[in-house]
């Protein structure tokens, strides 16, 4: 990771709020806001494939987006941030990308036998997930 993702990457918070999530979508410059899909990818070890998905948008919006600086909507960046947060709380909770992604795609009691992943597609369900995530760190089971 750059030295410039590296250091947006520690101004989003690991543990969801709203307030600062909204503060860095309406902060962001106009243009330059690639970094986030940047980020993004590289905190989740996703394909591209998999991350568009995530975000609902295609495979070539969701490349155009990490490759140019073009200016991205406020709700496709939110997402964004949004699940980058997400991944940063994942990892402290379950030691690395890999351990959180198996997570992520497992399926779970607390998400009616879901996978969690079929819930990250939304604000809330990226709350929800995180919700659980707090779960987990204060002694409820996986």
């Amino acid at each position: 990771m750059k030295l410039a993702e590296e250091k947006k990457l520690k101004d989003i918070p690991s543990k969801f709020d709203s307030n600062e999530i909204l503060q860095i979508v309406h902060s962001s410059v106009s243009g330059g806001h690639k970094i986030y899909f940047t980020i993004l990818k590289s905190i989740s070890h996703s394909d591209d494939r998999e991350l568009s998905e995530w975000l609902s948008i295609s495979e070539k919006t969701f490349r155009n987006h990490k490759t140019t600086d073009k200016v991205t909507k406020p709700s496709l960046r939110e997402h964004a941030i949004m699940l980058i947060s997400l991944f940063k709380h994942g990892i402290e909770i379950f030691g690395n990308q890999d351990k959180f992604k198996k997570w992520l795609k497992t399926e779970n009691f607390y998400f009616g036998q879901k996978s969690p992943t079929t819930f990250i597609d939304t604000a809330s369900g990226i709350k929800f997930i995180d919700d659980r995530l707090t779960g987990i760190e204060y002694g409820d089971n996986v």
